[in-house]
C-alpha cells in the first residue's frame, strides 16, 4: 500500500510538471517597430507656435523588452509580450500631469498585427489605430513647409479623450517623424520646427 501511495505521488508530480505550460515570447515585426525608430533618448525637439512661442520637449525614456519576464504561466499567463515605449517631456514643465507625450506598444498575440497607443499632454488615444479615418497622407506643417505622408490625428471627443486640466484639443503623430503638431483649446498651434 505504501509503495502504491509513493508511486501515485511520483506519477502526480510527473503529470503536474508535464502539464505546466510553456511561455510564448512574442516579437514585434520590423513594420510594428518603425514607429519607435524616430527618437533617441536625450534628444531635444523644438516646436514653434502660430503665436511665435517656442516649446522644447526632451525624449526622457526609450525602452524595449518583454513583459512576464520570468514566465509566470499560472499567475500572469503564457504570453511574454514584446513591449516598446517612448516618453517625451516638456523641458520646462509646469504641471506634472500634463507634461508628457508618448507612444507605447505591447504585442500580446503571436501572429496578429498590433498597433501602438498614443497620448500627448493629457489627451489620450481612444480606440484602435487600425481605424484609418484619422490618417492623413499629405499633411503640411506651416512652420517649415514640410509635407508628411503617414500622419494620424488624435482629437478630443472624436478618437481621443482629455484627462488633464491643461486642455490640448488635438495632436498629430507621423510614423517617421513622431509628434509633429499639437493644438491647444485657446487656438495656439505648435508645430515641429527641428530636432537636435
Amino acid at each position: 500500500m505504501k509503495k502504491n501511495i509513493i508511486f501515485l505521488v511520483l506519477i502526480s508530480f510527473v503529470l503536474f510538471f508535464n502539464s505546466c505550460g510553456k511561455c510564448i515570447e512574442t516579437n514585434l515585426t520590423s513594420e510594428e517597430k518603425e514607429w519607435f525608430a524616430v527618437y533617441e533618448k536625450g534628444q531635444s525637439i523644438i516646436f514653434k507656435s502660430n503665436d511665435g512661442n517656442l516649446d522644447t520637449i526632451v525624449v526622457s525614456e526609450k525602452n524595449e523588452g518583454h513583459g512576464n519576464e520570468n514566465c509566470n504561466y499560472y499567475g500572469i499567463g503564457p504570453i511574454q509580450p514584446h513591449i516598446m515605449n517612448i516618453i517625451l517631456k516638456f523641458k520646462n514643465c509646469k504641471r506634472e500631469s500634463s507634461c508628457n507625450a508618448g507612444i507605447s506598444v505591447s504585442k500580446d498575440q503571436v501572429d496578429k498585427k498590433c498597433y501602438p497607443g498614443f497620448y500627448a499632454f493629457g489627451l489620450y488615444q481612444d480606440g484602435n489605430l487600425k481605424n484609418e479615418d484619422s490618417k492623413f497622407e499629405n499633411f503640411k506643417i506651416a512652420a517649415t513647409g514640410k509635407n508628411y505622408n503617414n500622419v494620424y490625428q488624435f482629437e478630443d471627443g472624436i478618437n481621443a479623450k482629455n484627462v488633464s486640466v491643461t486642455f490640448i484639443k488635438s495632436f498629430y503623430w507621423d510614423k517617421k517623424e513622431g509628434l509633429i503638431r499639437y493644438d491647444t483649446s485657446e487656438g495656439e498651434v505648435f508645430e515641429l520646427l527641428k530636432k537636435d
